[in-house]
Order: C-alpha cells, then sequence, then structure tokens
C-alpha cells in the first residue's frame, strides 16, 4: 500500500471521528469561547467568536454540507445558514 493510500485512509478516519462527536466538538468549541472571553474580560470576544465560528463551520463541513470556501480554507456558513452563536460572556466581578 502505497503512502497516499495509508494517508487518505487515515484523512477518512479521522474525518469520521469528528463526525461521530460533532455534539462534543461543538460544546468544547464553545466552552473554550466562554472561557477565553472571560479570561481576557471581554477585549477579544469578536475575535474569539470569529474564530470558533470557523472551528465550528470546518467541523459542519466534515459533516457532508457544501463548505463555502476555496479547499484548505475553512468554511463559512452560507446566508441561509447560522453558525451556533457564542452567548456574551457575563462581565468581570466589579464591573
Amino acid at each position: 500500500m502505497a503512502l497516499t493510500d495509508r494517508l487518505k485512509g487515515l484523512r477518512s478516519k479521522a474525518e469520521d471521528a469528528v463526525v461521530e462527536r460533532k455534539d462534543q466538538i461543538h460544546d468544547a468549541v464553545q466552552k473554550a469561547g466562554e472561557v477565553a472571553d472571560q479570561r481576557t474580560g471581554g477585549k477579544y470576544h469578536e475575535k474569539i467568536e470569529k474564530a470558533g465560528s470557523k472551528a465550528l463551520g470546518l467541523v459542519d463541513s466534515l459533516e457532508g454540507e457544501a463548505p463555502t470556501s476555496a479547499p484548505g480554507e475553512p468554511a463559512t456558513p452560507t446566508a441561509g445558514e447560522q453558525a451556533t452563536p457564542t452567548p456574551p460572556a457575563d462581565p468581570p466581578a466589579g464591573s
């Protein structure tokens, strides 16, 4: 078996694992965004939200949804689709 065939097989297995654990990945990305937003005091809220949306778009694209970006770039939702929004973080204590 050629190296490229083995790599294609590994990629396929990885994509299948992501699809099987889609809900867990969504939860983890959302929680990570919330924690990062809280620790930065909301200073980078928009950037954190944008990164989370891109990550979720990539996960969704592996499930068979049509990616809207060039190969190798994270997929972004189309006009009819919406990425799972990250709820705003509570303001830091003392504000």
